[in-house]
């Protein structure tokens, strides 16, 4: 009988070994909160890293600001801020009503007034409120097509200036 226990013995030690051999390192050290509690995982959607974009122009010249298109065909331009800012510095005319344009973003426009004979940094002005991958950002109107935002030619004097923060997805 003590030859059948021993072989038992040998027999179970080696199915542990081996099971702790052939056990994932996940397995073995669950994720933690550093009290020996278990953690649970839940998944989530994944992030697109967002590109931080801008543009400035030159006084009495278009700014534009351009999103690149996509490298696969198949993806859209996702826009999670977009905001501008214009500047002046006080001696040129005043400019009325001037609005921007956009391609393949829905005929999306801005449009912007400024006083004459003052310098004035308008401090950024929101066009779209900032939103994140998570909670769903402004989708471009086609896929695999830039997304370009286009300031007016004001007046002498007045330069705009574009910023936008972007990721490129399905």
């Amino acid at each position: 009988m003590r030859r059948s226990s021993l072989f038992t013995s040998l027999a179970l030690l080696v199915a542990f070994v081996t099971t702790l051999a052939v056990r994932p390192a996940a397995a073995q050290n669950p994720p933690g909160n550093g009290n020996g509690n278990t953690v649970p995982v839940q998944l989530v959607t994944g992030y697109w890293p967002l590109t931080p974009i801008s543009a400035t122009g030159a006084v009495n010249v278009a700014t534009v600001l351009t999103i690149p298109a996509p490298s696969n065909p198949n993806f859209f331009n996702y826009i999670c801020s977009l905001a501008f800012e214009l500047n002046s510095d006080g001696t040129g005319g005043a400019i009325s009503n001037q609005v921007s344009t956009s391609t393949n973003f829905n005929a999306f426009a801005v449009k912007a007034s400024f006083p004459a004979t003052v310098s004035i940094d308008s401090g950024i002005q929101i066009a779209l409120p900032t939103q994140t991958p998570g909670t769903g950002c402004y989708k471009s109107a086609a896929a695999g097509v830039a997304t370009t935002f286009t300031a007016p030619a004001s007046s002498a004097h007045i330069a705009w200036t574009w910023y936008a923060s972007y990721y490129q997805g399905q």
